[in-house]
Parts: C-alpha cells; structure tokens; sequence
C-alpha cells in the first residue's frame, strides 16, 4: 500500500474515534504521525488509553485539555499496556510537582521525556531545572514554563548546560540578522540547533538559512511556526537530496483531497516520511506531528519535544 493510501486510510480510521469535534488537521497530523512510524492504528488499545487517562485524572488536568489526542497518541505508540503506560507518566509529573515544577501541560510533556528507570529521575529533573536556569540568564523573559520540556530533552544530552544554554544565545543572535523574526519560535528554533551538540557551529546558521530560502522558492511556507521544523533540518545536517525527497514528498502529500485546504499540515508529514529509514525516525516523526498540532491548536512548540520523548520510549524498548 502506497504511503498516501496509508495516511487516507489511518485518517478515517482516526475520525471515527475522534468524531468531528476534533479539528481536521489534528486528525490528519495524527495520521501522518502513525504511518510514520509504520504503527497500525488500534481503535480498541487508542480507547483504552484515552479511557485510563480520563479515569486517572481530574476534570480540569491537563491531560484532559486540547492537547488529550496528543498525549493519547505519544503513549500508544508505546509497547506498554495502557494502563500501565498512563499511570507511568502520573508518577512522572508527580515526581516534577515534588521539585516544584509548575503543573501544566508542559510539565506533563517533560515528563514524557523522562525515562522509566525512577533511578534516573533526580538527575534528570536537577539537570532540566539547571539548563532553564542557565536558558534564563540570556533570556529572562522569553524563558519560561513552557521551555520545560526542552530542558529536560537537551538536559539529557551529554555536554554543559551553561554552553549549551550560551550557544542558543548564540544561535538566537545570528538568526536575527537573518530575518528570522525574534520571540518564542525562534528561541525554539536556537534550542533545537543544539540537539547534536552543545557546541556553537556557524555553519548550521548557514545551514538554516539556506533551508528556509529554498523551501520558499518552492512555495512551502516558512513562518514561524516552521521555525524549529527548519532548525531540526539544520541539526540533522541534511543533505540536498535529503531535502529534495522532502519537498518531494511534501507535493505528493499536498496534492491529496484530505489536504485540499491544509497543505500546510503536509511538511510536517512529509518531514517525517522522508527520514523514517534513519536513526532519528523517532524524532522525525515526532517533530511532524507536534508541529502541526502546534500550527492548528496554537500550543507551544514544546510540544515536539514531548513526543520525541514517548517515541525514544518505543525505540527503546523495541531494540531490549
């Protein structure tokens, strides 16, 4: 079956669940992300999910909020049992309300990242709280609650928090004098270079650059919320027929009735499609999918990060 009919077939089997409450672009982002990653989508294990959330949690948690379909998914793509995969990621969140971490939907997408071994919890949180406070000293203000899940991802990674946090800088600085517009985007788009190393290279500045003008000679859009879509590209250090099979796919994705009126949904997708035979699928396809999420429900693009996390999960326990 070829990749458009899995995507049409994987949406309507999401629409019967979600009904027609939920926004079509959730849908088809959601769709995308699944044959992504080559999962069968499961209605009964999906309900399952969503049923022990509901159960779980308050009213007004944030587990029940906008972003409940995105949380139902990161978990499903798990090889937990549903039950087990729910009550992991309370313990999770638990665990960061005892550090004083603000209970938001942020908070609850730093938990997906964390691992599942509780040994490792206490490193992890001292690390994500010592990168947001290093991130505040260059951004005071820009650096706040919803940066969670991006300091418990990078702060897993291996290097400095100081330099990593003083090479965003860096990276926000150099953006800037590229016309990419300053805010929340682009301090994303900065945090995201860093994800193969700490280290400052001018050469993803040019990297980025080089991105964003020829997705735009091919009239792909590239506002902000593409930014950390465009930043992950530059990370990767992909190559020019890399990126060719992504515009490639972004066509074929958005010549398809289901994106007749959201052809921006597409990139995300064809982002992910394009490099699901790399080691990075995981993060790919997890960056598809938030991104366009973040395109429709105007969540903050921490989003991404807490669907690498459950997806890392899956990876993980796919290779023990």
């Amino acid at each position: 079956m070829m990749v458009n009919e899995k995507i049409e077939r994987t949406y309507n089997a999401l629409k019967k669940v979600l009904g027609w409450t939920v926004d079509k672009r959730v849908t088809l982002s959601l769709a995308g992300y699944y044959v992504t990653l080559e999962r069968e989508f499961n209605e009964k294990r999906y309900n399952e999910i969503s049923t022990h959330i509901k159960k779980s949690v308050g009213m007004f948690s944030p587990l029940r909020s906008h972003l409940h379909p995105l949380f139902v998914s990161t978990l499903d793509v798990s090889d937990m049992e549903p039950k087990q995969a729910v009550d992991l990621l309370i313990v999770k969140a638990e665990a960061l309300k005892a550090a004083s971490f603000k209970m938001n939907s942020y908070a609850y997408l730093a938990a997906l990242m964390m691992s599942d071994d509780k040994e490792n919890w206490s490193g992890e949180i001292k690390r994500a709280e010592q990168l947001m406070a290093d991130m505040k000293k260059h951004h005071r203000f820009l650096t706040s609650t919803d940066d969670y899940p991006y300091a418990m991802f990078l702060g897993k990674l291996e290097g400095d928090t100081a330099l990593r946090a003083e090479t965003m800088n860096r990276y926000y600085k150099q953006l800037k004098d590229y016309k990419f517009y300053a805010g929340n985007e682009l301090q994303w788009m900065s945090q995201v270079l860093t994800y193969t190393s700490p280290n400052y290279e001018e050469s993803l500045i040019q990297r980025a650059v080089i991105i964003r003008d020829g997705l735009k000679t091919v009239k792909i859009k590239t506002s902000a919320p593409q930014y950390p879509i465009i930043g992950f590209m530059a990370a990767l250090k992909l190559e020019e027929d890399q990126l060719n099979e992504i515009v490639t796919t972004y066509e074929s994705i958005a010549n398809m009735k289901l994106f007749s009126w959201y052809k921006e949904s597409a990139l995300p997708i064809a982002f992910g499609l394009s490099l699901r035979s790399s080691k990075d699928i995981y993060t790919t396809a997890a960056i598809s999918m938030a991104t366009s999420l973040e395109l429709i429900l105007q969540a903050q693009q921490a989003m991404m990060i807490s669907t690498i996390a459950a997806t890392s999960v899956a990876a993980s326990s796919g290779t023990n």
